[in-house]
């Protein structure tokens, strides 16, 4: 019996019902930490994907752009303050 004390099948019905799936649950969770990750590090992109599971890097980029719908990059780029003359 796997650690949840149930089935495969019973936890995708109780997700199900829950209008929720484990899909749904990993990637939120891998979305989270991503952008937690790249706001507070400098983490190297390749670093973060093995970290989260994906395949190599280029797939957490396409997951990043299909999440926030911008690139990873700018969440990386420092914001400026007015009358600021920093790049």
């Amino acid at each position: 019996m796997p650690p949840l004390r149930m089935s495969t099948s019973t936890l995708q019905r109780r997700l199900a019902s829950e209008n929720t799936s484990f899909r749904a649950i990993r990637d939120g969770l891998r979305r989270e930490i991503a952008i937690a990750r790249l706001n507070s590090t400098r983490i190297p992109l390749a670093v973060l994907a093995s970290e989260l599971g994906f395949s190599d890097s280029a797939a957490v980029h396409r997951a990043f752009k299909t999440w926030t719908g911008v690139s990873r990059g700018s969440l990386r780029r420092p914001t400026r303050t007015p009358g600021s003359t920093a790049p």
